[in-house]
């Protein structure tokens, strides 16, 4: 099995706590509201918590329709989130899963640094192409700005 890594840093004038808030703890409120059109549908199976499962089907026309999240472990006091990518379409037919650490970090003007990084672990020696985390990175780029953007108004 190949292991391949990619961090993913957003900043946002919102606080540390704010934007976990909305990213994590209420994401299933926040996201069809923030950003309608991102998900089709989105089905939970637990509390939110360690164990929880998310199956996850995307918009028709986009390249990727299907996704499952397992939740590994949620902290709201460090406000770290790690997931991970199980199932679906997403995985390309040649990634056996993709872990994700997420951690938002204060900064000192009252904003927060969100950085996520991600694990691929692929088949075999397989490489995910740079293309493939490009697009990636804008569609979780795109659905930040979006929730932050709710976040505010709100």
């Amino acid at each position: 099995m190949g292991v391949q890594s990619h961090v993913l840093e957003l900043t946002s004038s919102l606080s540390a706590e704010k934007i976990f808030q909305g990213l994590v703890i209420d994401a299933d409120t926040v996201i069809p509201k923030a950003a309608s059109g991102a998900y089709k549908n989105v089905q939970v199976k637990g509390d939110g918590g360690a164990g929880t499962i998310k199956n996850i089907t995307l918009p028709e026309g986009s390249p990727i329709t299907t996704m499952t999240l397992r939740t590994d472990a949620v902290n709201k006091e460090a406000l770290t989130y790690d997931y991970s990518v199980i199932d679906g379409d997403i995985l390309l037919g040649f990634i056996e899963s993709i872990e994700n650490h997420l951690v938002v970090v204060p900064t000192a003007n009252g904003g927060s640094i969100t950085k996520t990084t991600a694990i691929f672990h692929t088949k075999g020696d397989a490489v995910v192409p740079e293309e493939n985390i490009k697009f990636a990175n804008e569609q979780n780029t795109a659905l930040f700005k979006a929730i932050e953007a709710y976040l505010i108004a709100n």
